[in-house]
This record gives C-alpha cells, sequence and structure tokens, in this order.
C-alpha cells in the first residue's frame, strides 16, 4: 500500500514537472516566432514568472528585455509589469533598496495611467520590502492599500492571494499569530481554489512557520512536509530553502539531530546555490547557534563567518540609508498627492460656490423683472438695488479673477489695485447706461399700471351708475 501510494505521487510529480518544462518550452517557441513587440512584452513576462522563485539571472535577463521592448513601443502597462518582475528578481537576492527603487518606478508610472491592477501589485511590492525588513507595521499599510484596490476592481486572484500572504507574515512577524493564521488560512483557500502550485506551495510553508512559532512543532512539520512537493514541482528554490529550515528548527525542538543537521544544511547549501542571501543568513545562522550550543566552537566560527558575510550583504548601513531614503521619498509623494487631492476638492467648492453666486445674480435679476411687471417701482428702489448689484457683481468678478491676477502681478497690491481700478472704471459707465434703461423701462411700465388700474376703477364706477 506504501508503494502504491509513493509510486503514484511520484507519477504526480513526474507528469506536474514535465507539464511545467513543457510550458516553459512552448513559451520560448511562442518568443521566437512572435513578431508584435507588444505580444513579446507579455510572453517574456510570462515566461519570467515561469521561472518563479529560481534562477534569478534569468528572470532578470528575460524582465530587462522587456522592459527595453516596453520603453521603445511606448507600452506603458508592460513597462510597469517588467519593473515589478525586476524588482521581485532584486529581492529574490537579497537587494532591497534596488527591488524598492523598481516598485516605486511602477508605482508611479501604473498612478499616472491609473493602471489599478498595476498600482495593487506594486503596493504590495513595497509592503514585501518593508516586511524582509523587519518594518511590519510599514508593510502591513501598503498591503491593506493593495487589497482595498483590489476590492474594488474585483480582483480576486492570485495577487489577492499573495497580498493575503503578505499581512500574515508581517502578523507573524509582530508575533499577531491569530491574525497570521486568518489570513494565511485565506490566502491558501484562494489559492488552492484557483490551482496555482507555485502560491499553494509557498502558503503550506507559511502556515508551517505559524505553527512553529506558536509551539505546535508535530503540525508545523506536516505542514512543511505538504508544501516541499510543490515548491519542488515549481522549482521554487526560495520556498524550498525557507521551508527546509523551518523542518530544522521543528526537528531541534524534538531533539532529532540528524535530521536537524540534514534539513538546515539542506536549506543552507539551497540557498547560497540560487543566491538568495537571506535564506543563507538564515540558515547559516541557525547553524552557528546549533553547533556554538553543543560545544563545537570550529563549526561554530565556520558559520558564524558566512552569517556575518550575508549579514553585511543585506544589512549593510548604506543599505539601510538606501532604503530609508527612498521610503522618505515615496512618503513625500504621497503626500504631495494628498495635498494635491484637497486642492483639487477645494478648487471644486470654490467653483460650486461661485456657480451659486452667479445663479443668485441671474435669480435676483430674473425675479426683479418678473415682479416689475404687476408691481409699481420707484426710482429710488431701482437706483438702491442698481448700487447693490453693481456692488455685487464687482466683488464677484474680483473673487474669480483673485487667483489669477495674484500669480500675475506676482501679489504685488500696486498692480493688483491698479487692475481693479481698471475693471472698476469699465463697470461703473456701463452701470448708468444700465440703470438709464432700466428706469426708463420702469418708468413706462410704471405709467402702464398706473393707466391700467385707472381703466379698471372708471370701468368699476360705471357698472356701479349703470
Amino acid at each position: 500500500m506504501k508503494f502504491t501510494i509513493l509510486f503514484l505521487l511520484s507519477s504526480f510529480y513526474i507528469m506536474h514537472s514535465y507539464a511545467q518544462t513543457n510550458v516553459r518550452d512552448s513559451l520560448k517557441t511562442l518568443l521566437k516566432k512572435e513578431k508584435r513587440d507588444t505580444s513579446r512584452v507579455m510572453l517574456l513576462n510570462a515566461l519570467n514568472y515561469e521561472y518563479g522563485g529560481n534562477k534569478p539571472d534569468t528572470t532578470m535577463i528575460l524582465a530587462l528585455e522587456a522592459l527595453s521592448v516596453s520603453k521603445r513601443i511606448g507600452f506603458v502597462k508592460g513597462e510597469t509589469a517588467s519593473l515589478h518582475r525586476i524588482g521581485l528578481t532584486y529581492w529574490t537576492v537579497g537587494n532591497n533598496p534596488k527591488a524598492m527603487e523598481a516598485f516605486l518606478s511602477a508605482l508611479k508610472l501604473d498612478e499616472k495611467i491609473n493602471n489599478l491592477a498595476g498600482i495593487a501589485r506594486d503596493q504590495s511590492g513595497i509592503g514585501l520590502i518593508y516586511s524582509d525588513q523587519g518594518q511590519y507595521h510599514q508593510a502591513i499599510d501598503y498591503y491593506f492599500k493593495a487589497k482595498k484596490v483590489r476590492d474594488q476592481i474585483n480582483n480576486r486572484g492570485e495577487g489577492y492571494a499573495n497580498g493575503l500572504a503578505g499581512l500574515s507574515r508581517s502578523y507573524l512577524g509582530l508575533k499577531l499569530y491569530d491574525s497570521a493564521r486568518v489570513y494565511a488560512q485565506q490566502a491558501f483557500e484562494i489559492s488552492s481554489k484557483n490551482n496555482n502550485q507555485l502560491s499553494t506551495g509557498t502558503f503550506l510553508s507559511l502556515m508551517g512557520d505559524i505553527y512553529s512559532e506558536t509551539g505546535q512543532k508535530k503540525l508545523a512539520l506536516e505542514y512543511y512536509r505538504l508544501s516541499i512537493p510543490f515548491s519542488k514541482l515549481r522549482e521554487n528554490d526560495r520556498i524550498l530553502s525557507t521551508t527546509f529550515l523551518g523542518m530544522a528548527k521543528s526537528f531541534e525542538n524534538e531533539g532529532q539531530i540528524d535530521s536537524t543537521l540534514f534539513y538546515a544544511n539542506q536549506a543552507f547549501e539551497i540557498s547560497r546555490g540560487a543566491g538568495f542571501t537571506k535564506g543563507a543568513l538564515d540558515a547559516s545562522s541557525f547553524l552557528y547557534s546549533f553547533y556554538n550550543n553543543r560545544g563545537n566552537s570550529d563549526r561554530a566560527l565556520f558559520y558564524l563567518q558566512l552569517a556575518t558575510v550575508a549579514k553585511d550583504s543585506l544589512f549593510s548601513q548604506q543599505r539601510i540609508n538606501q532604503l530609508q531614503s527612498l521610503g522618505f521619498d515615496e512618503k513625500l509623494r504621497q503626500m504631495e498627492i494628498t495635498t494635491a487631492e484637497l486642492k483639487v476638492k477645494e478648487d471644486r467648492k470654490h467653483n460650486l460656490q461661485f456657480a451659486a453666486i452667479a445663479i443668485g445674480l441671474i435669480t435676483f435679476i430674473i425675479l426683479f423683472f418678473a415682479l416689475s411687471r404687476s408691481i409699481i417701482v420707484k426710482t429710488k428702489f431701482i437706483e438702491f438695488f442698481g448700487v447693490l448689484g453693481l456692488l455685487a457683481v464687482f466683488e464677484f468678478i474680483n473673487l474669480f479673477i483673485h487667483p489669477y491676477l495674484a500669480k500675475a502681478t506676482n501679489d504685488s497690491p500696486v498692480l493688483m489695485l491698479l487692475i481693479l481700478i481698471g475693471i472698476g472704471a469699465l463697470l461703473v459707465p456701463l452701470h448708468h447706461k444700465l440703470e438709464k434703461w432700466i428706469t426708463k423701462v420702469m418708468v413706462e411700465k410704471n405709467k402702464k399700471i398706473r393707466l391700467n388700474a385707472a381703466k379698471k376703477t372708471l370701468e368699476q364706477l360705471e357698472n356701479k351708475t349703470g
């Protein structure tokens, strides 16, 4: 029975490994035949994805070629997707400043063309870097921004699941285990539903990390074991090394020394061979601690030196300063975006107020003429409202042109006063002419109203006497 299960599992992995190789070969064949540049960009990025967490040199070459073609033909969506793949490759090899730079460049372009799916993808990338640096609160902030955008466009695919996994890992870093477990479970369910083998292995390994951190080592080992076939299937060495290290920690807790060393060394060799600096640092640090606790100073010193080199590569002061600078620049840019949005809202509010004033003036004039048909209007009344109307129009013009006037005159009080005097000089003669015309019209209407009233009175008297 055991032999049968192993045989079936082996057959399953061989078939799917063949299928993955087939996908890569198919993409390469299509790439050779494809002449349209836009399609070539998409094929290059698809092939980049198929190499996933393995062969960073290959993925970087593919992403750079896709970026070059995108820029040449002005394909902005292709450019942002390529920048994101470049950022992921830099992150894979532990160059977080360059990864952050690529993600931020992609975000700016996606915001420019309002590519919401791209914006969410870039925000998740930024969250990934913050989480990797241990800045979990900033990471959670960006992951939730990405989640909000994806909810808005109803995008519940792989990116959504990866974002949930990012939230889970960040909460795990903060030791908020319940939240970490909830988001990891959600990520796994979405990945399983979409039959995404690459992500499934990642999320199973993440569940193993959560149970390991909460002291449930046997359950953690089960999740790690479930994760391994998926990671091998997709040749995802980064997750495989992380999983092996998690298993080593669990076996150490169980007192199984041989298994501990086997999986810890596997994690170290895979990370070093694939150029995953963060994985190499974690594995060498664990092996240093393991040997140091058992008094094997030679082996402890060996792994301490390796860990120091990896740590210097990842966390040098220069790189920390680079990341801080990029983070500050992005915060400043986000503040500028917020300020611009507030200004647009304020301008809209002012425009609505101007429109209301204009409508009020027009309504007043219409009502004035409408009511004047049946009401006798005195000349003094016309003069009073004429002056009031002149002041209202002048102030309306002043309010409307003031921002432009201030900019044109560089806020010079003398020039602004002279221009307003000029506007007043034009309005006053126009006002006098308009007032005379309205007075004349009103006087004629008043005469007609009085005449009509007198005729009605005479007719009533005649009727009474008759």
